[in-house]
């Protein structure tokens, strides 16, 4: 259920594939395996670099609304509905210091387009500190790996679609069901020594890196390489890594 910016089939593809309203009973889902804080605390959402997976139908002709329908509304409103606070980004933002400093958790959607070399350092200031990030990367089919991506050592690249089902044993894994990964890039050859590797996806004839954790001196970093099943908020894996990452 792609989204592009760049090419006009894609326009048509995901005009025929809008996902359905959040429904209440997809929280009912939730398991106990992690307790979470009665006090409210914030989630920033980068979605600066969306390609339109996270705001699609919204554009920049329309204007970016987090409480207008869009791809990513299902996901930011679970998160709410645990007591979050969570401010969406829309296309064209500049990365600050001064913005991620307000956050000590933050979802960085997709990245397609560049970060500036100021961007990038108020990225790795904030890396920095004892702070959680979700990386949601997604296809590379008319874009190379963004610079924030390749800066955790998260070497993404091409567009590739299956299911996720071969998981490997922690936390976040526990419980979790195939997941559908349409369009997605993935990351070959990981670097066990940067990388843990939490699923991976058959591409080109060998298993790559699909979904895992960067391997931080500092802070919590989950990546996947597909925002389209995660935006579905599956369960129990996205409690899983809601519980893991920012609690």
């Amino acid at each position: 259920m792609k989204y592009s910016i760049f090419t006009a089939v894609t326009l048509i593809f995901l005009a025929s594939c809008t996902k359905p309203e959040m429904s209440s009973e997809i929280f009912s889902n939730e398991t106990a395996s992690f307790s979470y804080s009665s006090k409210p605390k914030s989630i920033l959402v980068d979605a600066s670099r969306d390609g339109g997976v996270w705001w699609f139908p919204q554009s920049s002709a329309t204007g970016f609304s987090s409480s207008n329908d869009h791809q990513g509304k299902r996901l930011a409103g679970y998160l709410r509905s645990l007591g979050y606070q969570v401010e969406e980004l829309p296309r064209g933002t500049t990365i600050t210091s001064e913005i991620l400093n307000k956050y000590e958790n933050v979802i960085r959607a997709v990245g397609f387009g560049g970060y500036t070399t100021d961007e990038i350092a108020a990225y790795k200031s904030f890396i920095g500190g004892n702070k959680s990030l979700l990386l949601l990367q997604d296809h590379l089919t008319n874009s190379a790996n963004d610079q924030l991506s390749a800066e955790l050592g998260l070497a993404f690249e091409g567009s590739y679609s299956g299911t996720l089902n071969s998981f490997s044993q922690h936390v976040i894994t526990i419980g979790a069901t195939p997941l559908p990964y349409i369009a997605g890039s993935v990351i070959f050859n990981p670097d066990p020594a940067k990388i843990t590797v939490l699923c991976t996806l058959t591409a080109n004839g060998t298993n790559a890196a699909a979904m895992g954790i960067v391997n931080h001196p500092t802070s919590k970093i989950f990546f996947i390489g597909d925002m389209n099943g995660i935006e579905t908020v599956p369960q129990p894996l996205t409690s899983n890594v809601v519980g893991w990452l920012f609690r």
